[in-house]
């Protein structure tokens, strides 16, 4: 991928638009539902590709000054992300050396001065380094600097912090050529708006699925986003594990006999969206980023960490009114009520075991795509 390929991909809709250039073939693909749905599956999916490779966090700007950290425990251990004095990002495991105790009791974003163990009192900084044991004289051949949190691998690009689990990071050959992409958005100049966590009875493919299905757009959200977008006309492509989503918008009319490159904002034109693999899904609305991040906890059960990033913080309360209006409408009457409600939806279809497979069309290629990813991924290891 790189930046002329999303001015390609937008001269190729303005193309099937007008009739001169081929939409995807026909095509019936089925996806066993055992893949959603088989609990020993589902532990390899969580380990494999949730530990075991880079997964999208936050924002930086969501964690802006020293002390500023953000506590989860949404890959299934306890974490936190601290910016340090420095001005660095790391990420620690949540536990005390002396005894492992959880060090930073809430989930959320906080403000440290440092990591002070309610057990015993030992001391940590926001560099992770072991500061003070009281009554260190009871102890033989303990040495602080031997004793430091836990570090998990924590990289920033873009914007983006990502952190790894298990193993060593290796952040630029994961995003291929996702950088001057992003790049080209401006991504990491945008800020930390708002964000919303949902406990979501579906699997986290079932979610996925939903947003790279260019089919159900002007069907599911008849009544909200639908009449923003012309029926299925999308464009997907493959660089490494990760997927560039671009639907048209009704623009696209405008772009008609015009190369990309001469329009003043393609956005207007197509809504770009980048699937990483695994776990994310950037939407890159006209005036927001939609940042949505997925945490399986179980087969039937994911973490839906929905931020909104802004060009600029705003500064009135007309400007955050604005956003909130945004946020609430994407968040709550898009994203909640229409693409969880589809996934919970077909979550329960399961129970009943009307279909042994799910069934995917040519409009629907990307979903079965990403499934194929997985299925390559959990084969290497």
């Amino acid at each position: 991928m790189s930046v002329s390929d999303i001015y390609s991909t937008v001269d190729t809709l303005s193309a099937r638009f007008d009739g001169k250039a081929n939409g995807p073939a026909p095509c019936s693909l089925r996806i066993p539902v055992t893949n959603y749905t088989d609990p020993s599956r589902f532990e390899r999916e969580r380990l494999q590709l949730f530990q075991k490779m880079p997964i999208l966090l936050a924002h930086e700007s969501q964690i802006p000054e020293p002390g500023d950290s953000l506590v989860q425990d949404w890959l299934g251990v306890p974490l936190i992300t601290i910016r340090d004095k420095n001005g660095g990002i790391a990420t620690f495991f949540n536990v005390c050396r002396h005894r492992g105790m959880r060090l930073v009791q809430d989930e959320g974003q906080t403000n440290l001065r440092s990591l002070v163990c309610p057990y015993h009192q030992w001391t940590y900084g926001l560099d992770g380094e072991l500061r003070n044991i009281p009554r260190c004289e009871s102890f033989v051949d303990i040495a602080k600097e031997d004793n430091g949190l836990v570090p998990v691998a924590t990289e920033v690009r873009n914007g983006l912090i990502w952190i790894q689990v298990r193993g060593e990071m290796d952040i630029d050959a994961h995003l291929a050529e996702l950088g001057p992409e992003f790049d080209f958005f401006q991504l990491g100049q945008f800020h930390f708006c708002q964000q919303s966590v949902r406990d979501v009875p579906a699997s986290w493919k079932l979610i996925q699925d939903a947003f790279l299905d260019g089919y159900h757009v002007t069907r599911l959200h008849k009544n909200t986003v639908g009449p923003f977008f012309p029926d299925a006309l999308a464009e997907t492509s493959l660089t490494g594990l990760h997927l560039r989503n671009a639907v048209a918008r009704n623009e696209i009319e405008e772009a008609v006999g015009t190369p990309a490159r001469e329009l003043e904002d393609i956005r207007r034109h197509a809504t770009f969206s980048y699937t990483t693999f695994p776990n994310a899904v950037l939407v890159m609305q006209p005036d927001y980023i939609s940042v949505i991040c997925l945490f399986p906890q179980a087969p039937d059960r994911t973490l839906f960490v929905h931020s909104m990033l802004v060009p600029e913080p705003p500064s009135s309360d007309e400007q955050r009114e604005h956003f909130e209006r945004s946020f609430r409408l994407i968040d709550e009457g898009v994203f909640a009520a229409e693409d969880i409600f589809v996934a919970v939806g077909a979550q329960q279809g399961f129970n009943c075991g009307a279909n042994e497979t799910l069934l995917f069309g040519g409009l629907e290629e990307a979903a079965a795509q990403f499934h194929q990813l997985i299925d390559e991924q959990l084969a290497r290891n």
